[in-house]
């Protein structure tokens, strides 16, 4: 038998803010080193002051995707004795378009590091940090994916149960994809030789580059580097295999292992459309000891730019090898429970890293950097991953039996990488602390956590015509009292761990994510002191130890903190959601439903992470929950 299949998608999708196209309030202010020639990112530009809140619009905003994939798909199944093989082949083209853009009407930073108090930095206009973009990242990216597969299934027996006695899989699948390039030649990327710096540059309809460049920057269109965002890789080989035997009629046991390659997203590049001489992003931090940056003083300078570099270096894919072992036992006739051990490896994994950033050191930051004349960071996106996952599954199922349904899970899992994503999770530093030592970002994934237990129930109350109770009840009785159910799910899980960060100040002196030190305390409380006001014990972490008062301004010598990676574990998760059905047969084709559903039934406050940064006064507070109050929706649904 064979099967083709073609497919079109296409996703659009457009978060731009109220004043877009309309109001320029950049400009109006006069504000220096804003880019306003661009309508699409007019609106309020980003203040925030530490220990205070936030305004102005996004800060990411806005983006603009148009994305069109198209796919064809073919698929031969041919059945001879006991083997069932099966073999086919895809092919995706895929159109990603995208206009985004970063601190577009500009980032404004008061930490509080020249007086220790961030407002009366304000007052003062002294400012520690200040960002900006110049013109528009622009992608057009394209993209052409190829992949073959064969499988061949082996089963003894003919019995028609879900597994049969025994059985094994095997199968192999190679995969060709070409990394993307840009349609309109917007590509600009850089490389490094001893000998100074050359990039690389593209034309754009556009015309003019909207940040010319000079000395020591090169512009070449020699096709040194070719095309695409990065080499691709054509060697992508994923043998699996599988194994099912039954142990008697009641117990199944089931291993699989195989290696398995994951299609990137197309933003995670994206940033490659960054760079000069089109576009780039400002960032001017401001000297520890001596305020010199405010709005009088703030230059239209191209210091500080954030270059996005491409490797010339193949590709790698992220690869993630795994594999399982399960077993099954049937309870009885209408109840399982199933035991499931999981593991896997990831490798080459995408994450966002900064080169020449400056190790921290007093005075000037740029004169620390390793090519001091680029003023700025290299940011890159390459595949230094590395990750590890380990689970326990447990499942007990209980089919709907005398008007209940059961289904119990439990999970206990652990999973530590040194980067959880391309961009960030749940608090999770975008770059890390020391570009130069992964290792050091080795921890808990932001995503991980140790247990959950989750528990899902439908109950049909035994009242009503052909029930229990009142099982002759006459018309009037059974449409009060009959058909009524109850379901809901419970779900207690552990929380999700978080960093400590410093707090407000240069504790640091470069501009690198900067995590406070762990002074050697036990940072968990017991559960009887442990509250939203106190989550964790605040003794447990310091900016920087044996700094007098506690203020950036004494810091003598200045480091990487030593608290690391995702070492805290937030409040935990208790969900309770229930929901009430009741059902009347109108006649033979017409059914009436009413349906309650209470989320968060107790109305229980389910927490968020609390604050994480030493010296603020959101330090080790619980400010936030992580969903809303109790929700109740009701519903009056006609079904014929």
């Amino acid at each position: 038998m064979n099967e083709f299949r073609f497919a079109v998608n296409r996703f659009v999708s457009q978060n731009i803010q109220t004043r877009a196209n309309k109001e320029n309030v950049a400009g109006t202010l006069g504000i220096p080193g804003v880019d306003t020639s661009i309508p699409l990112f007019w609106g309020i530009p980003f203040i925030q002051i530490s220990n205070f809140g936030s305004i102005g619009e996004c800060n990411d905003c806005p983006f603009v995707n148009w994305n069109t994939s198209f796919q064809m798909k073919d698929d031969f199944s041919w059945n001879k004795g006991r083997h069932q093989v099966k073999f086919g082949g895809e092919a995706r083209r895929i159109r990603y378009n995208q206009i985004g853009a970063v601190v577009p009407r500009g980032r404004f930073t008061w930490n509080g590091q020249y007086s220790n108090n961030s407002m009366a930095d304000v007052l003062l206009g002294y400012m520690s940090n200040s960002e900006s973009q110049i013109g528009a990242p622009i992608a057009n990216f394209r993209e052409n994916y190829f992949g073959i597969y064969l499988q061949d299934a082996w089963k003894e027996g003919q019995q028609q149960t879900d597994f049969e006695p025994r059985s094994l899989l095997g199968g192999a699948a190679a995969v060709f994809r070409q990394t993307r390039r840009d349609r309109e030649y917007r590509l600009c990327v850089g490389q490094q030789p001893q000998s100074g710096f050359r990039t690389r540059g593209y034309r754009r309809p556009a015309g003019t580059p909207k940040f010319p460049v000079g000395l020591p920057f090169q512009l070449v269109r020699d096709g040194r580097f070719g095309r695409r965002a990065f080499k691709s890789d054509g060697n992508d080989f994923a043998p699996r295999f599988g194994l099912a035997y039954q142990l008697n009629p009641k117990t199944v046991i089931r291993s699989g292992a195989g290696i398995y390659y994951f299609r990137d997203i197309s933003n995670a590049v994206f940033d490659i459309v960054r760079n000069i001489p089109f576009t780039i992003r400002q960032n001017e931090v401001a000297n520890s000891g001596t305020p010199n940056l405010s709005w009088a003083s703030r230059s239209l300078k191209r210091g500080r730019q954030r270059l996005s570099w491409r490797p010339n270096s193949v590709s790698r894919r992220r690869t993630s090898p795994n594999g399982l072992s399960d077993c099954k036992r049937e309870l009885s006739k209408d109840s399982s429970l199933e035991v499931t051990y999981l593991g896997s490896v990831g490798i080459h994994l995408r994450r966002l890293q900064v080169y020449n950033s400056a190790q921290p050191g007093p005075g000037n930051t740029n004169s620390r950097r390793p090519f001091t004349y680029l003023n700025g960071n290299i940011q890159t996106m390459t595949a230094p991953g590395h990750s590890n996952y380990e689970a326990l599954h447990t499942r007990f199922q209980h089919r709907l039996s005398h008007g209940f349904t059961l289904l119990s899970s439990y999970a206990w899992g652990r999973s530590i990488d040194n980067g959880s994503g391309v961009r960030t999770t749940d608090g999770d530093a975008l770059t890390p602390s020391n570009n130069y030592n992964l290792k050091a970002e080795r921890g808990l994934s932001a995503f991980q956590f140790k247990h959950r237990w989750t528990n899902s129930f439908l109950i049909e109350l035994p009242f009503g015509k052909g029930k229990r109770y009142l099982g002759n009840a006459g018309a009037a009785a059974n449409a009060i009292l009959g058909g009524w159910q109850l379901g809901g799910i419970i779900t207690l899980q552990s929380g999700f761990p978080a960093s400590i960060f410093c707090g407000p100040g240069n504790w640091q002196n470069n501009d690198t994510t900067c995590y406070a030190d762990a002074t050697g305390i036990n940072p968990d409380l017991p559960s009887g002191e442990r509250g939203p006001s106190r989550w964790f014990n605040p003794d447990a972490f310091a900016n920087r130890i044996g700094v007098a008062n506690n203020r950036a301004q004494d810091v003598t010598t200045y480091r990487y903190g030593t608290a690391g990676r995702n070492v805290l574990i937030g409040p935990p998760i208790v969900g309770v959601d229930m929901s009430v059905n009741k059902n009347w047969a109108l006649r033979e084709n017409y059914r009436l439903e009413l349906r309650g559903e209470f989320f968060n039934l107790p109305n229980h406050p389910i927490f968020g992470q609390p604050g994480t940064s030493p010296g603020s006064s959101t330090y080790g507070v619980i400010g936030a929950t992580r969903i809303d109050p109790r929700d109740i929706q009701l519903a009056l649904k006609l079904v014929f």
